[in-house]
């Protein structure tokens, strides 16, 4: 007889640890390169941007590492910025903790249960009581940041 009862991985634990640092990058107009003196392939961002470390405790920076909401617009390796202060509201998505697993769903509230839903190829849903032990909301999906 098979035993089933093993721990299956967590899609959401990095093989890996990420090494890079995050940054915030103030949107406060256009950034261009002066062309007289670099040419488009003898600068890098880095040198023309000033750039300061995330010290915001109020926000977090996740990976997307399945494509569960792919039909939001959310794909693997996307990197997703987690308020975690605002309340969420119906049809925000929002990234939950379950026991030691992270989800990214859409989130809706039904009297005292949560729906948590997929936007990927088949839908599915979660449907949850609020107050479940190890259940956690940790925050709703402000921003997404996509490399090419």
């Amino acid at each position: 007889m098979k035993n089933t009862n093993k721990i299956q991985p967590n899609p959401f634990e990095r093989s890996q640890p990420v090494t890079r640092d995050f940054f915030n990058v103030p949107l406060l107009g256009m950034v261009r390169a002066n062309m007289t003196s670099h040419s488009a392939e003898d600068y890098n961002l880095s040198e023309l941007v000033s750039n300061y470390k995330n010290t915001d405790r109020y926000t977090i920076t996740l990976e997307a590492l399945d494509n569960a909401m792919v039909k939001a617009g959310i794909l693997k390796g996307d990197y997703l910025t987690v308020d975690l202060q605002s309340r969420p509201r119906d049809g925000d998505i929002i990234v939950v903790k379950l026991g030691e697993r992270f989800f990214i769903r859409r989130y809706y509230l039904q009297q005292h249960l949560i729906r948590l839903e997929t936007a990927d190829e088949y839908p599915s849903s979660l449907v949850i009581e609020d107050n479940t032990p190890g259940f956690q909301i940790i925050g709703k999906v402000t921003s997404l940041s996509r490399q090419f």
